[in-house]
């Protein structure tokens, strides 16, 4: 018995919210991040989705997502099965999934793992938990749009 494709990988990506246009149908990816900066632990940080990127796959299929302390593998949070459906092995398929708010025990790393088909990890999002300098409110501000470019601060 032959053991069914595992898409390929295009992107797999953690960001603040993802917005599709109806008219071009194309995603717009606002605020990634790979770290986020927050007052004390235990923390929850939120609103997060993850971006998903996928190609030469057809066919009916499931997907899950883990979230993992990297230290310990010890897994906080798991979603349900989602069904995703692609007919077309040649064009890529897009999906993106809200998460619920991420529940940082204590600082480190924690990954998103991507679970395909109940067996399949295709691959990962990383987040580090770090803990927010005592800072005055004017050197914050002035942090804030150094590091951003003038955009918000991912700091609750």
């Amino acid at each position: 018995m032959t053991k069914p494709l595992v898409p390929l990988v295009q992107a797999i990506l953690l960001c603040d919210r993802v917005y599709k246009d109806d008219d071009s149908t194309k995603c717009v990816l606002a605020g990634t991040f790979n770290k986020v900066r927050l007052a004390e632990f235990p923390a929850e940080y939120a609103p997060a989705t993850l971006y998903i990127n996928l190609s030469d796959f057809s066919g009916l299929h499931k997907i899950s997502f883990r979230f993992k302390r990297l230290v310990d593998d010890m897994i906080l949070e798991e979603s349900p099965e989602f069904e995703i459906y692609h007919d077309d092995r040649r064009e890529h398929h897009e999906c993106i999934f809200e998460l619920p708010p991420m529940e940082f025990p204590e600082p480190g790393r924690y990954t998103w793992e991507v679970v395909f088909n109940r067996t399949e990890i295709l691959g990962t999002a990383d987040v580090e938990a770090v803990l927010m300098e005592e800072i005055s409110p004017d050197e914050f501000e002035e942090h804030r749009g150094e590091e951003n470019g003038g955009t918000e601060d991912r700091g609750l």
